[in-house]
């Protein structure tokens, strides 16, 4: 009887197993098996994603290279174009008058081993300060620093003491000369090189040309003196009638000159 009862449970713990089996077993074949990255599909990701990461840190890094030089080309091409403004100025206001540096007249423009220096007119009083209305300037190249300087005397009357007020031209200069066109090129002015020979001495060429080295760039300015030789000729005449007065001591004038443009 026992053995019976024991044999019937077993057999219905079989047959209850036999039958959750068989309705597991097509839940588990029809089900998708589970998906991942093998280790291999991981290295090879990174390894992409740092080759783009890479290639797009230098686009980034070429684009604010390039970024930098145009700053720095314009930076140079603002400082080249003052400079120029500047030269344009003075070469606008070149007049036929000497200077005086304590020793010996100086001629109204002297160009002698790239010493290149002179008298311009332009200066504005507006509170009747009464400054004079000539200056004498000077460029003067530093090899050493690579710097053009503009040195302004106040005066065409230079005492040795006198300081000029001296401001930086041009910058990063390799090379700098100048010569003067009349209408040949050349390296010395004036020609005649006679100090009691007044007339000379106040003579004018017919044009400047500069030639500088700026960043390894060469470049070749030329300017015009033909409107001085009009003023020269004004300041000629009105000496012979009487007109305007030779400049004092100060290197002032007591009657009225011709307008130039300011500084």
């Amino acid at each position: 009887m026992t053995y019976n009862s024991e044999h019937r449970f077993s057999t219905c713990v079989r047959a209850k197993y036999s039958f959750l089996a068989k309705r597991s077993k097509p839940a588990l074949n029809g089900s998708s098996p589970q998906s991942g990255f093998t280790l291999v599909e991981l290295l090879v990701a990174i390894a992409i994603f740092a080759v783009l990461s890479m290639l797009g840190w230098k686009v980034f890094d070429y684009l604010l290279k390039v970024k930098d030089r145009n700053a720095e080309h314009e930076m140079h091409l603002f400082a080249l174009q003052d400079a120029y403004q500047q030269v344009l100025r003075d070469s606008l206001q070149i007049i036929p008058l000497t200077a005086n540096d304590g020793r010996q007249l100086q001629a109204a423009i002297v160009l002698n081993n790239q010493y290149f220096a002179f008298s311009k007119a332009g200066v504005s009083d507006p509170l009747k300060q009464g400054l004079s209305p000539y200056e004498r300037i000077e460029y003067r190249y530093d090899s050493t620093q690579k710097k053009v300087y503009r040195l302004k005397y106040s005066n065409l009357n230079i005492p040795n003491r006198v300081q000029p007020i001296s401001s930086t031209l041009l910058e990063n200069v390799d090379q700098f000369k100048v010569m003067v066109l009349n209408p040949q090129e050349l390296t010395q002015w004036p020609e005649n090189s006679d100090p009691n020979n007044i007339a000379e001495l106040k003579k004018l060429p017919l044009g400047l040309k500069l030639q500088l080295t700026v960043a390894g760039t060469d470049y070749e300015w030329i300017f015009s003196l033909l409107n001085t030789q009009v003023y020269s000729q004004y300041l000629g005449n009105s000496n012979t009638n009487g007109g305007i007065n030779p400049p004092n001591k100060d290197g002032s004038n007591s009657s009225n000159h011709t307008e130039l443009p300011s500084q």
